[in-house]
């Protein structure tokens, strides 16, 4: 038996949600939806697993950069508020 096409409407506050989550994720909205359903009936494969490990560890990668950039910044700010009491 041939694949099944499934189809549904979103309203457009939600597909633009739906739409940034895949741009975050690198995928398009189909593949995402696609996903997501077969991850719900736990027909997803261990190729998706391994993409999100992935995906995952580069968002951590990513929280990594954010947060050295965050404490040289709170530095900085430090050193500015201590010479501003010192004079």
């Amino acid at each position: 038996m041939g694949k099944k096409q499934v189809k549904f409407y979103l309203e457009p506050e939600l597909y633009e949600r739906l739409r940034r989550v895949a741009e975050e994720q690198g995928v398009s909205v189909p593949a995402l939806v696609k996903g997501l359903v077969l991850e719900f009936l736990g027909e997803a494969g261990d190729g998706d697993l391994v993409s999100r490990v992935s995906e995952l560890e580069a968002k951590c990668e990513q929280l990594a950069r954010e947060l050295g950039r965050v404490e040289k910044d709170l530095a900085m700010l430090m050193k500015r508020c201590c010479r501003s009491e010192r004079s």
